[in-house]
């Protein structure tokens, strides 16, 4: 009884073609493909497979922007978080002072 899994499920390889297709057409890209991408990056991607796209040169250009304008950026809930933070250190700094 030998059950094969694969890892990564069967269409990983189409998966990953087809996000590499659509990062080498970045930023001309419609707004559910940059969804797509982006859900990709954030929840479908292992470690290797992020570093296999920002290897291949052909992609550095379009990566490097996607990264900067999607993937590197503090989101509102990050700011709030910051501010909060901030406040609570702040507060704590005047209140033992």
């Amino acid at each position: 009884m030998n059950k094969q899994i694969a890892v990564g499920g069967a269409a990983a390889p189409d998966r990953f073609g087809a996000i590499e297709t659509l990062l080498a057409r970045y930023p001309h890209l419609d707004e559910v493909e940059l969804a797509d991408l982006k859900r990709w990056f954030s929840k479908e991607a292992s470690a290797f497979d992020i570093a296999s796209l920002a290897s291949k040169e052909e992609l550095n250009g379009a990566y490097a922007l996607f990264r900067a304008e999607h993937l590197d950026r503090f989101s509102a809930r990050d700011l709030m978080v910051i501010l909060i933070v901030f406040a609570l250190v702040a507060g704590a700094i005047a209140y033992l002072w």
